[in-house]
């Protein structure tokens, strides 16, 4: 044992004093004469042993008492053999960056791997002493950090307890970012951060440094798994094809299995449900570091027009992974009428070649749409109630009566669709077609006239700015490459606004021109595209994004997009839910229980709302209550089916140089950490306890006394 303060120890010669007072202070029996002498002296020798023991035992309080002050002053400390870092103590900065990420929810034993970094890290928390300025992070996406260093060190206990473990994937890049910030930002020489969790290679950025200008802190690593190999088998896809061999409802599910370990995952249970009941088993094996697809075939229910279905795997230490979800809907087979404006016998030359292959791909009767094709002059004799959209491709401007009854039939709840082209002449649209026109027409502008190669394509416009959140774009990935690709020789300028409707530019060239314009008129919607549906004035029907765009737009149009956004996404994305004026309330049923409601000022003057609490995965149910005639209600209800990021189910881990951003710092992390040493105790906490004690049992017999 060693002493930090050992001059402190003179103080024990007080014990002689707690001594001196027992030997001169003791009580003696009273002679008592009395004629029943023999009563009387049996009764003292009684109270005589009574007293006895209880001055023992209070010199004995007393004698702990005065050694314990001077010994708790000494400092009393002791060592023993201790694993995981070497925590200095005394004045200096450090964070505790702790995986909360999905991994984190890795079990080995009795304990998960945040389990175990949350106790590592209580550990080093009380080893670091009190003079100490710490900070606590997680490492999971969206996670909230720190904006500076504390010395609360019981606030901090109760952030490390706080931390819960996250659906989300890490990303640990910037939680090293947001730490050096930290220890940066301090006055304290030394800087320390403690990673504790497994450091997943996926969690970090390629190529990128995690700490910013200036020296690096020192970083050392705690890994609760210790080392051992951390095998994971997780379910990271689900696809869903329409399955004409099994009838109207049938449906083939296709789920990706992917082994992250370093074995092979040999004839692992797979199981498909469909509403939440068990519908077809099977086995997969899957080699280390592979995937595989696994296919099961399946009916819908009967009587429903969607079905949630779910791919799960038999459980393993990550059991969150272990399935995946998504809705299986019947489409809807869409009546859209195409008005050719050009027409040709050369069938690629026709302006509605491109159209119709995309809403039709392959003429495939479950492509869901139902197309007619007219001219501009046969289309009067067209019955409008028989189809939900209206495609105006290259028309010259209609007759009055024939846009009075479009209009009509927009405000019915019908969709239009009008697309530029040769013969859109923009006086006479603006003079005969502005009821059908979100905003006045200005002008057709040639972008590549006498340009030839390379400066034709340089001069051509590309789509920049586009409304991400709208149905239209929300099949797209947001660097949308299929769509931005494409570039634009003619476009049409439009001039100011009508009073057509509500108006909303979806899409804008790289020059700020409006190249997508929807307007909201009555109970239905309409469109202005200002280039062709052809390759005329564009290149974007050779690119991949025109079939999802036309499809999407028609979808949208025909009014069944109302849910708004993607109906999968993954953890931690909003769900966009379409709204109309008369809407009271957004109802939102969590999975395993609960509810989230939306309304009233969230709700005015909105066509569409996010709800941003999709923190686990699974199905949530959207319920839209909107005010109906006759004070009652109207409800309509969608699901959407949330899913975890992939990216977090990959648990290799990532090596030093990538870890320390480079290979100096790489050196430093690198250095002895962790493992067996020997850990300094301090006893004087212990000390300090027990003298409260002593006084505590000397105060009882006194008072006893």
């Amino acid at each position: 044992m060693e002493f930090l303060a050992p001059l402190m120890l003179l103080g024990a010669l007080g014990v002689a004093v707690p001594i001196a007072i027992h030997l001169i202070g003791r009580r003696r029996a009273r002679r008592i004469r009395f004629a029943a002498i023999d009563f009387l002296l049996g009764s003292d020798r009684k109270i005589k042993r009574r007293l006895r023991l209880r001055e023992i035992l209070l010199l004995l309080a007393r004698i702990l008492s005065c050694l314990a002050v001077p010994l708790a002053l000494a400092k009393p400390l002791a060592s023993c053999e201790a694993e995981g870092p070497q925590v200095a103590r005394g004045p200096q900065a450090a964070v505790l960056i702790i995986d909360n990420a999905l991994s984190s929810g890795y079990r080995l034993g009795d304990a998960t791997l945040l389990e175990r970094s949350k106790e590592r890290a209580r550990g080093i928390l009380d080893q670091l002493g009190p003079e100490a300025e710490v900070a606590v992070l997680a490492t999971a996406e969206g996670a909230d950090p720190p904006t500076e260093l504390s010395r609360d060190h019981l606030r901090l206990r109760d952030r490390i307890r706080g931390i819960e473990p996250s659906a989300r994937p890490g990303d640990l890049t910037a939680a090293l970012r947001r730490a050096g910030l930290l220890t940066a930002g301090s006055s304290q020489t030394s800087r320390t951060i403690y990673l504790l969790g497994v450091p997943a290679a996926a969690a970090l950025t390629p190529g990128e440094s995690p700490w910013p200008s200036g020296p690096a802190p020192e970083l050392r690593v705690v890994d609760p798994a210790e080392g051992e190999e951390l095998d994971n088998l997780a379910v990271t896809g689900i696809e869903i094809e329409p399955d004409p061999d099994s009838g109207a409802r049938g449906v083939r599910v296709i789920a990706e299995l992917t082994n992250h370990g370093g074995d092979t995952v040999r004839e692992r249970g797979v199981a498909l449900r469909i509403d939440g009941r068990v519908v077809a088993r099977g086995l997969v094996t899957v080699e280390a570091g592979r995937a595989r697809k696994k296919r099961f075939t399946a009916v819908l229910p009967s009587g429903a027009r969607a079905a949630e279905i779910t791919v799960e795997a038999e459980p393993d230490r990550l059991a969150l992974d272990d399935q995946r979800h998504a809705l299986a809907e019947l489409r809807a087979e869409i009546p859209i009428l195409l008005v050719n404006g050009d027409p040709s016998s050369v069938r690629y030359e026709d302006e509605l070649f491109y159209l119709s292959a995309a809403l039709r791909p392959g003429d495939r009767a479950d492509s869901g749409a139902r197309l007619r094709i007219t001219t501009p002059e046969e289309l009067g004799e067209v019955e409008l109630d028989e189809v939900a959209v209206v495609v105006l491709a290259n028309v010259p401007a209609l007759p009055t009566g024939l846009v009075t009854r479009l209009r009509q039939f927009v405000e019915a709840g019908g969709g239009l669709l009008i697309a530029a082209g040769d013969n859109l002449v923009v006086d006479a649209y603006n003079e005969r077609m502005l009821p059908l026109l979100p905003q006045r027409l200005s002008g057709v502008v040639d972008l590549v006239h006498g340009a030839r190669g390379e400066e034709r394509s340089g001069r051509a416009l590309r789509l920049s700015k586009l409304e991400v959140d709208h149905p239209v774009f929300s099949v797209f990935p947001p660097d949308a490459p299929g769509l931005r690709e494409a570039g634009y020789s003619r476009v049409v300028l439009v001039g100011p606004t009508t009073d057509v409707g509500r108006r909303r530019v979806l899409a804008r060239y790289d020059n700020g021109t409006a190249a997508l314009i929807e307007a909201e008129v009555g109970a239905g919607r309409l469109m202005l595209y200002t280039s062709t549906l052809d390759r005329d004035w564009n290149d974007l029907p050779i690119h991949p994004g025109f079939v999802p765009l036309v499809q999407q737009a028609a979808r949208h149009l025909a009014g069944l997009s109302l849910e708004g956004g993607a109906r999968q996404v993954t953890v931690g994305q909003p769900l966009v839910i379409d709204v109309t004026p008369d809407t009271e309330r957004v109802e939102v049923s969590l999975p395993g229980g609960g509810e989230s409601v939306i309304e009233g000022e969230r709700l005015e003057e909105r066509r569409q709302v996010r709800f941003n609490a999709t923190e686990r995965p699974g199905f949530y149910r959207v319920t839209t209550v909107a005010a109906a005639p006759g004070d009652g209600e109207a409800r309509r209800e969608v699901a959407f089916a949330v899913n975890l990021d992939p990216r977090g189910s990959d648990l290799s881990r990532a090596s030093l140089e990538d870890l320390s951003g480079g290979e100096q710092a790489a050196a430093r992390a690198g250095a002895p950490q962790a493992g067996p040493h020997r850990r300094r105790v301090e006893l004087w906490h212990a000390v300090a306890a027990a003298l409260m004690l002593f006084l505590l049992v000397e105060s009882i017999l006194v008072w006893r006394r």
